[in-house]
């Protein structure tokens, strides 16, 4: 039996429900949440199954000029994106810290890249979920 890092899932589990808190209280369209959703799973399987894969992407890609051209253009509109929406990218920020100490803690307990896959989805969509459903009781109460 592996021992379950509760902590890291627990803080991932409430950065889940923060953000989802934030997009419920901005009146976030059914996209928004498709996207935070797609975010959620993007992120578990970057950090678990396709990681090797994504290394193998990254430094390919940053062998060429053109790769090193990409990444600072990229770069730079992130940055002016982050400046200008700084109140989602903090939650964003929150929510990738989160889920990177998970991981860590995942992989630390044995958990294979399956395995991990698996907890980090459940507890990501989960916390949505709790977020979503919290603010749905709150206001309708």
């Amino acid at each position: 039996m592996k021992r379950i890092p509760w902590l890291s899932l627990s803080l991932l589990l409430i950065a889940y429900s923060s953000f989802s808190w934030f997009l419920y209280q901005s009146t976030a369209t059914w996209i928004v949440w498709l996207i935070a959703l797609s975010f959620a799973l993007t992120q578990a399987l970057l950090l678990t199954a396709f990681l090797q894969g994504f290394r193998f992407f990254v430094k390919g890609w940053l062998k060429s000029d053109i790769g090193y051209f990409s990444v600072i253009s990229i770069g730079a509109f992130s940055i002016a994106a982050i400046l200008v929406w700084i109140h989602v990218f903090e939650y964003v920020l929150l929510l990738i810290a989160a889920e990177v100490l998970a991981r860590m803690d995942l992989q630390n307990a044995g958990f294979n890249q399956w395995q991990a896959l698996g907890v980090l989805t459940l507890v990501s969509i989960s916390g949505l979920s709790v977020g979503y459903t919290a603010q749905e009781l709150t206001f309708n109460l």
